[in-house]
């Protein structure tokens, strides 16, 4: 960059290989680059095609994060935050408290949250849940939250085969010692149509939450455990859980980055 002195009007527009604009009253030249170009270099290419597969997945689960990213409130930030965990399983929830732990087994997501001897299913209560949960769990006290989050996206035979867009629903229980509502009737953030494949139980004593149709669909999941509103609120750190690793490692496959790769061409 160069200044320009002149003594016989003000110079701007280009010349040849330089630009010329006057900047608080003073003519400044600025070279232009030799060449302008988007060099498709491997590099480049995976970056894109990661960060393309990131913000995608974002985009059908953006609404289900409200909240989960302790200090921070608004889609912008969230999105940043979720763009900034560049690896699988994605990070839906960042916060202090303790992560809740779970495995997918037997076409049901498990938890490490114990419930003791208790039965879940669509007609247990708040109330009840919630007094379980806070006696038997290390953390968990009155009014906590525990927002429950599941994908849903159906397999492709193969990598030619279009691939279907995950579906995402949600749901808040209020660990309520005074509420009465049932789970059933807990109201339910969705974009699945059928809401029989999804439902709480428990399993050897451990809260889970069961699936269906798993040899057609592969799951994602994820739980997280919160307390307050707003930007007081804190939240666990969680990932998504996968049903089947085998989808994921396909499209992450070299066969998969080539066939990106091309279509970038």
């Amino acid at each position: 960059m160069v200044k320009v002195k002149s003594s016989f009007a003000k110079v701007s527009g280009k010349n040849a290989n330089t630009i010329y604009y006057e900047l608080n009253g003073v003519t400044i030249g600025r070279s232009l680059p030799s060449k302008m170009g988007n060099p498709k270099t491997e590099a480049q290419m995976k970056q894109r095609i990661k960060m393309n597969n990131i913000l995608n997945m974002y985009k059908y689960i953006k609404g289900y994060l409200q909240q989960n990213f302790e200090g921070i409130i608004g889609n912008k930030n969230a999105s940043s935050f979720f763009r900034s965990y560049k690896l699988a399983p994605y990070v839906v929830a960042q916060g202090r408290i303790n992560s809740v732990g779970y495995e997918f087994r037997d076409g049901m997501f498990v938890s490490d949250i114990n419930v003791g001897d208790l039965e879940i299913n669509n007609e247990t209560e708040e109330n009840v849940l919630s007094s379980v949960v806070c006696a038997n769990n290390e953390g968990w006290t009155n009014n906590d939250t525990l927002q429950v989050i599941l994908l849903r996206q159906k397999r492709a035979a193969s990598l030619d085969e279009e691939i279907a867009h995950p579906t995402c629903c949600s749901i808040v229980v209020s660990l309520d010692k005074a509420s009465a509502t049932k789970i059933g009737d807990i109201a339910v953030l969705e974009s699945l149509s059928n809401m029989s494949r999804f439902s709480l139980c428990s399993v050897d004593g451990k809260l889970a939450v069961r699936v269906e149709d798993s040899e057609e669909y592969t799951y994602a999941f994820a739980a997280v455990h919160g307390r307050g509103q707003g930007r007081d609120k804190i939240v666990s750190s969680q990932q998504l859980c996968l049903s089947d690793n085998a989808l994921y490692d396909r499209y992450c496959s070299k066969e998969a980055f080539d066939k990106a790769y091309e279509s970038y061409k």
